[in-house]
This record gives C-alpha cells, sequence and structure tokens, in this order.
C-alpha cells in the first residue's frame, strides 16, 4: 500500500496481524522487510497490528535527492499520513536507529498519537556534526555508493546478509541528502521534557552514544534507558533475544492505557 504525504512524497507501508496498532520504522539504509528478515514480525504479529513503513528514501517508498525532503518534520507527517490512511488515532511507535530519531520527533510534535515509544540506538538532543564531514559522507553516497559503508559495517560485525541486500538496493543519492538532512536537526529535549507516554530507549552498552541515550532517558519524565550487554549499535536491533523480553511488558503497559 502506499499514501502521499503532505509533500507529494509516495510512502510505501503494509500492515499484518491484530491487536493493538503497533508502529515499526527502521533505521538508515533499512527497509519495512527488515523487521520480518529479523524475526520480529512473526514474533508481534499474534499480538498486535503491526503497521510497517518504508521512510521516505527507503524501500518501496519514493527517494527524492533534496536535502529539503528529509527535514524530520516531513517524515514525521510521513507517520502521521500512514496513520490517517489507517485510521488509526493512537499508536504505539518502535523505531530503530533513524526510525527512533523519527518516534522521538512524533512524540514531541503530535504527542496525542502515541500510546507509548520505544527508542532504538537513538537520543533527542541537538546534532552538530562538523560539515566538512558530513559533506564528505555524502559525497562518498554520490559517487562509491553503498559499498564503503557495507564494508564498514562487516569489519565491525557479522552483517546479515538481509541487511547487505538492503543496503545494495538502497539509493545513494537519496541517502546522500538524507545524511545532510539528520546531520543538522535540532534537538526536542525540552517538548519532551513533561510528556505522560511512557517512553522506553534501548542502548548497547559498547554504542558510541550511550551517554547521549542515557542523558534523553533521564531528561524525559518517566523514561526508562535499558543497556544491552555486549552490543553495539547495530546489534541493538538485531538481538531480538534481548529486545523482546524488555518490549514485550512495556507494549503491555502501553495498550492497558
Amino acid at each position: 500500500m502506499q499514501v502521499t504525504s503532505s509533500d507529494g512524497v509516495r510512502i510505501a507501508f503494509e500492515t499484518m496481524g491484530s491487536g493493538p496498532p503497533l508502529v515499526l520504522l527502521h533505521g538508515f539504509f533499512g527497509d519495512r522487510t527488515t523487521w520480518r528478515s529479523a524475526g520480529y514480525v512473526d514474533a508481534l504479529a499474534d499480538s498486535h497490528r503491526l503497521v510497517l513503513i518504508d521512510a521516505r528514501g527507503h524501500g518501496g517508498s519514493e527517494a527524492p535527492h533534496d536535502v529539503d525532503s528529509y527535514r524530520i518534520h516531513r517524515q514525521v507527517k510521513d507517520v502521521t499520513a500512514v496513520l490517517d490512511e489507517l485510521n488509526i488515532s493512537r499508536a504505539a511507535f518502535w523505531g530503530a536507529s533513524m526510525g527512533g530519531i523519527i518516534g522521538l520527533n512524533l512524540l514531541a510534535r503530535h504527542p496525542e498519537r502515541l500510546t507509548g515509544l520505544i527508542v532504538g540506538g537513538a537520543h533527542a538532543d541537538r546534532v552538530a556534526a562538523a560539515p566538512g564531514e558530513v559533506q564528505r559522507e555524502a559525497e562518498l553516497f554520490r559517487v562509491q555508493g553503498t559499498a564503503p559503508f557495507i564494508d564498514v559495517l562487516e569489519r565491525q560485525s557479522s552483517l546479515p546478509e538481509w541487511m547487505r541486500a538492503a543496503m545494495l538496493t538502497a539509493d545513494p543519492h537519496a541517502l546522500a541528502a538524507l545524511t545532510v538532512a539528520l546531520a543538522g536537526r535540532d534537538g526536542v529535549l525540552s517538548e519532551l521534557a513533561q510528556t505522560t507516554a511512557p517512553v522506553l530507549l534501548l542502548a548497547g552498552d559498547r554504542d558510541p552514544q550511550l551517554k547521549v541515550i542515557q542523558d534523553t532517558a533521564d531528561q524525559i519524565s518517566g523514561a526508562t534507558c535499558v543497556e544491552l550487554p555486549d552490543c553495539g549499535h547495530f546489534e541493538t536491533f538485531l538481538r531480538i533475544d534481548l529486545t523482546l523480553p524488555v518490549i514485550r511488558p512495556f507494549l503491555a503497559r502501553c495498550a492497558a492505557g
């Protein structure tokens, strides 16, 4: 299925399962199929109506090549457009990495749409990346595609073949634009400080962003940060054996309202 977002970009999504709605939004390089490949769809479809979305620039969604198309407020509107298309007024949301960034911004802008938020490997603070480094990374995408980034991930940890395939099929010019857009984003900690929605942050104990993720949890009322042992950034998504025992009771709490 597809829906047209507020700026005319077509967003692909699908639903499956039954129960309280749960939006699943993948990370940078991924698409909605990665949730199935990692085992989450089989694990959760019997208890939740899953809404799997391809973020713009990924999977079956349209992939503009201009930076402005990937500003975070546009990606938030993509999610609300899908929810509106499905007549879902409120849902739980689980975002992995980039998906978690979008989820935090969604909660900040539209708290009435979420029953709860799970964030994997992401934080709500401002990002002030070095402009030169950001432009070099974007140019690497444009010139060499995703291959250099696959090489880096494969040196860091075991990269599943399904993730490698998703990365190889990704549009490198869209990823270049997304890289620039995400690098200059503002934080939303002040907007989230008093949120009443339950928030769960997952962070690998070897994730370079661990401290700032913990700081995000400390500054959001009622938020909890769970450290996953012997996990880097990517393993926070891959280690379903560690994540499911944590998120199942959290989702039950969200459904109970």
